[in-house]
Parts: structure tokens; C-alpha cells; sequence
């Protein structure tokens, strides 16, 4: 730029015009940047992922970081979340933004209407991932608020994806939780007839839910594990080259997909996935009055039975215990016991607990939860 001497009123004329012009440029970028957001985001959804990707994300917002400093994180942030289509920053007088709840998606997913139900807040957004890990992260990461996840199945039992994740991060806790109930059906697209399927898709959660039904349906019928949840599952009967003719997945994916429904199982037997609401860690909520706390804990196999003998000297009320292969001879044990994690009992028990174990967290305590429809 050119500089004037004597004049800084020339000056200040010439750096304002100049600003206008990076401004339009600015501007201009920033459209061409949204629409090429939109088509990868299309694409993804096409191929029945979600329409964030959460490691890309991370790129972004660390380039930003590297070159600009703490300021270019927030610039990132709200770059994204224009690319997505919301408003980049709340407007001014109306207080904190939305909370942003992440889960596993994509759209119509058990996931993201166990979203909607669990403790909701007015105004939030909700963010789909494509992995329980990412769910994760998105928290711990500052890049949502708040996330759910599946913890168990009355069928199913477990889910150890997201217990595993939940255990390795310290700086999460579970503050409440879900139980709900699933509608699964058995989808196709429309036109499609129960003699033309020769494979059945669906998440390995959802497939062992339904094997049985599915066994009698359709005795003949593989079933493979297609992708991240159900929904995916029901959005990848779309795809011309589709390697699958029907899909388990909920009522709702197969409306919103708009695909038809072959058969449904028998209603008696409603299989009800439990959630946790996951936030960053924080100091122990006040009682309700009717509280759970759960509790991880790596112990050798050797040491299993101190653990029963412990929670029985103590007269734990244990209301679930997981447990899942932790290496060579050790377990890992996820226990949902009822009461406060204040409660002198239950303080008394961690304590004892902590002798045969060689690891020992508290997960959260959080009241308990009722089923909802």
C-alpha cells in the first residue's frame, strides 16, 4: 500500500478502501468455501455417513490454532459451524449459546432420539458423528458441550465401545441417563419383496437383538455388519451398488428414508437400549434422593472374587456389572451400584476396592433413570 506523507487523514482514506476490498474477498472466499462444504457434506450423507467428519474437523481447527493463536481456534470454530449451516457465533443479548450435544448418527438413529429425550435444553444443536470415539472426543475436545451414548441393551448386554471410551477419558463423567425403548423393523427399498433378500445389514447391536427373529424370518439370510449404527445401514439401501437388499433399523430411519417395511418383530419382547449423558468432569452433583454411581475398575483375574466379597461386606446394592477383557488375565469391570458417590457406604467400598484393583474410577453419579417412549 501506498503511503501519503503529511496526510494521515490519505492514509487512514487508503487503508479503510483497502480493508473493503479484503473484506469482499473475505466474503467471497468464505461462500465458495461453504459450497464446497456442502458437497462433501452431500456426499458423505449419500454414502451413509454422517455429514461432520470429526477428524477433518480437528485439521481445520488446529491449522487455525497453529497460524492465528487461541483467537484462530474460535475463528475455526465458527467457520465450521457456518459450513454446517448455523449461525456462526449467538447473537448479541441472547446469552450463551446453544448447547451442542454430539451422537452417533447418522440422522434418524437410536442415537440421536435418545438426544432428543435425554434431559434436553431448548435451542440445542446436534451434532451426528460417525464413531462412539469421536462422540467422545467432540466433548473432551471443547467442540460440543455435552454427549450420549449407548451403554448396554436389555438383549444385547454391553456396549463396549463406548464403556472402553468412557474409561480412558478422565476428563468426562456421566451426569445422567436414559432407558429406551427400540422399535426395530426389517427395511427395505420400496419395491423390494421378503423373497428377493439375500442379506440383511445392520449394526452388530442391532443383528444380535433381533437374531432370533430374524433366524425365523428368514432362515436362509446372511447377515453382515455394515456400518456404524442402523440408520447408516437403512440410508446404504440407497446406494445403487448396494451389497444388501433389507436392513434392521427403527421405524423412524425407515421413514425417513422412506423406505418400505417387510416385517416387524413381536411388540412383547421390546428390546430397551440405556444412554448416559456424557459432560466434561465436574464436581459431584448434590444427591436426588434416588442416585446410581458407576465405577471402573481393572483387576486381575485372580482378584475377582475380593471384588464380590468387598461389595458384599459392604452390602453394595449393585444394580449392573459388566465385564470385559482388559490384556493378559486382568478384566475390566464397569459396576452401576445404587446411592450417591458421597454416601458413606459406597465411600467406604471404593476404599476397600482399591486394595485388589489395580485401577479404580469413578465414572459419575447421576439419578436414576425411568423408561421413556
Amino acid at each position: 500500500m501506498s503511503h501519503v506523507e503529511g496526510n494521515p487523514e490519505v492514509d487512514i482514506a487508503q487503508a479503510r478502501k483497502r480493508l473493503d476490498e479484503l473484506d469482499r474477498q473475505i466474503v467471497r472466499m468464505l461462500k465458495e468455501r461453504v459450497s464446497f462444504s456442502a458437497l462433501v457434506q452431500s456426499a458423505r450423507i449419500s454414502d451413509g455417513g454422517c455429514r461432520t467428519d470429526n477428524q477433518r474437523e480437528n485439521v481445520v481447527v488446529r491449522r487455525y490454532h497453529q497460524r492465528l493463536g487461541p483467537a484462530g481456534r474460535d475463528i475455526a470454530l465458527s467457520l465450521l459451524r457456518l459450513c454446517r449451516g448455523r449461525d456462526p457465533v449467538p447473537a448479541f443479548g441472547c446469552g450463551a449459546s446453544p448447547a451442542r450435544r454430539a451422537f452417533l448418527g447418522p440422522a434418524a438413529s437410536v442415537s440421536q432420539r435418545a438426544a432428543e429425550l435425554l434431559a434436553p435444553r431448548a435451542g440445542q444443536e446436534l451434532v451426528p458423528l460417525d464413531t462412539l470415539d469421536d462422540v467422545v472426543s467432540e466433548v473432551v475436545d471443547g467442540r460440543a458441550d455435552e454427549a450420549v451414548l449407548p451403554l448396554e441393551n436389555s438383549l444385547s448386554g454391553p456396549v463396549h465401545d463406548s464403556i472402553r471410551a468412557l474409561v480412558a477419558c478422565d476428563e468426562v463423567c456421566v451426569t445422567a441417563q436414559l432407558r429406551l425403548p427400540v422399535d426395530w423393523v426389517l427395511a427395505a427399498a420400496p419395491g423390494t419383496h421378503l423373497a428377493d433378500v439375500d442379506t440383511v445389514a445392520s449394526h452388530p447391536h442391532a443383528l444380535a437383538q433381533t437374531r432370533k427373529w430374524l433366524g425365523a424370518l428368514l432362515p436362509r439370510t446372511a447377515t453382515t455388519s455394515a456400518s456404524s449404527s442402523s440408520s447408516a445401514s437403512a440410508a446404504g439401501l440407497l446406494a445403487p451398488d448396494a451389497a444388501y437388499e433389507a436392513a434392521v433399523c427403527t421405524r423412524r430411519a425407515a421413514e425417513h428414508y422412506r423406505l418400505s417395511v417387510l416385517a416387524t418383530p413381536d411388540t412383547s419382547q421390546v428390546p430397551v437400549t440405556r444412554f448416559a449423558l456424557v459432560r466434561p468432569a465436574a464436581e459431584l452433583p448434590a444427591p436426588s434422593g434416588d442416585d446410581v454411581t458407576s465405577l471402573a475398575v481393572t483387576v486381575p483375574t485372580r482378584s475377582l472374587t475380593d471384588v464380590v466379597e468387598c461389595l458384599a461386606r459392604n452390602r453394595a446394592e449393585v444394580l449392573g456389572l459388566h465385564t470385559l477383557p482388559a490384556g493378559k488375565a486382568r478384566h475390566l469391570l464397569w459396576l452401576d451400584c445404587r446411592g450417591h458417590a458421597a454416601d458413606p457406604r459406597l465411600v467406604r467400598t471404593w476404599v476397600e476396592l482399591s486394595a485388589p484393583c489395580d485401577q479404580l474410577r469413578m465414572i459419575g453419579t447421576y439419578p436414576v433413570a425411568g423408561l421413556s417412549g
